[in-house]
């Protein structure tokens, strides 16, 4: 008997469902992405994100991604400094060192949304127009 495989909507095309359609992919699923966003580049994506050794950092490992993601991350942005009202800082780590080591489970990297909506979106396999908006 022929089996055919099934198709996987994913809606939404933020950092989420994006590295779910990359890690679906993988493993031979076909895959169609529903985003509102006519193109990735239609708006602004927001704020940084840092990412955790259990959670996105994983699923970037695992995406086969994290090389790509080494190249666009922001080493240093996880650094904080607070001042009162006369601009006295009262707290900063700029001055420690950071961890940048990949293999540590203190590394926290930012990445801008958009690069690392791009890496994901161009990390897909194209799929056929159907007709409405979809990655």
């Amino acid at each position: 008997m022929l089996t055919i495989p099934a198709h996987t909507a994913i809606i939404g095309g933020g950092p989420g469902g994006l590295t779910l359609a990359r890690l679906l992919q993988q493993r031979g699923f076909n895959v169609t992405v529903y985003e509102r966003d006519e193109t990735p580049d239609a708006r602004q994506q927001g704020a940084t994100l840092d990412l955790h050794e259990d959670s996105g950092l994983k699923a970037l490992k695992a995406a086969g991604l994290i090389d790509e993601f080494l190249k666009h991350y922001r080493p240093g942005a996880d650094k904080i400094k607070v001042t009162d009202e006369t601009a006295a800082v009262l707290f900063s780590d700029h001055d420690e060192p950071g961890e940048e080591d990949i293999s540590s489970p203190y590394f926290r990297p930012e990445i801008d949304r958009g690069p690392l909506r791009n890496i994901l979106v161009n990390s897909l396999k194209p799929v056929p127009f159907n007709g409405t908006a979809s990655l």
